[in-house]
């Protein structure tokens, strides 16, 4: 097993969903769409970010996030593109203060750990309600990482290939970020 790309991750979620109601399943397919990049500026400006790491801006200026899930981990709801869900949920986040002097912003919401992003270096984190910002555990490299692991990951819950999952997953990260990758897919 390797990681999917984004194409492939769009086609598993296509086939497995094959055959249901078009409105149930629209939402559930990562879509190309152009959202201008002044959507990042008043991102940045609502969120006081000073540096936002460019390879996060060109993932979420090119596919639409605003109501995308991945097993029980929410990208975005009830939102066009996903901006307004990445603003209004930092916002609204209780210590985004404390996530703030960390660099970092909530990119996606899920049981139980919430997905952080480190604004200047793209590296991804989580935390779960027990965990400090300080003791973020490291999950990703990079967005295009994260969103490909865990589409793997969706896609080896579907195949029963989870233990695979995991297998691919320990190389890939050698081993770092474990407890989520575990959680994601139920293994432990």
């Amino acid at each position: 097993m390797e990681l999917l790309t984004l194409n492939e991750i769009i086609q598993t979620i296509v086939e497995e969903t094959k055959g249901l109601d078009p409105e149930l399943t629209e939402d559930m397919i990562l879509k190309e769409v152009d959202i201008p990049s002044t959507e990042i500026v008043r991102l940045k400006e609502e969120l006081k970010i000073d540096v936002l790491d460019q390879n996060f801006i060109n993932s979420i200026l090119k596919y639409s996030w605003g109501n995308l899930s991945i097993l029980s981990y929410q990208f975005g709801y009830n939102d066009d593109n996903g901006i307004n869900w990445l603003i209004q949920r930092n916002k609204g986040y209780e210590d985004y203060p404390v996530l703030q002097a960390a660099g970092l912003i909530i990119i996606a919401n899920g049981d139980p750990y919430t997905i952080l992003l480190e604004c200047s270096s793209g590296r991804i984190y989580t935390i779960d309600s027990e965990t400090e910002v300080g003791e973020k555990m490291l999950i990703a490299d990079n967005f295009e990482q994260l969103v490909r692991g865990m589409g793997t990951a969706q896609y080896a819950c579907w195949s029963q290939r989870e233990t695979e999952f995991i297998q691919l997953m320990e190389h890939i990260t050698q081993g770092v970020g474990m407890p989520f990758w575990h959680s994601l897919v139920g293994s432990y």
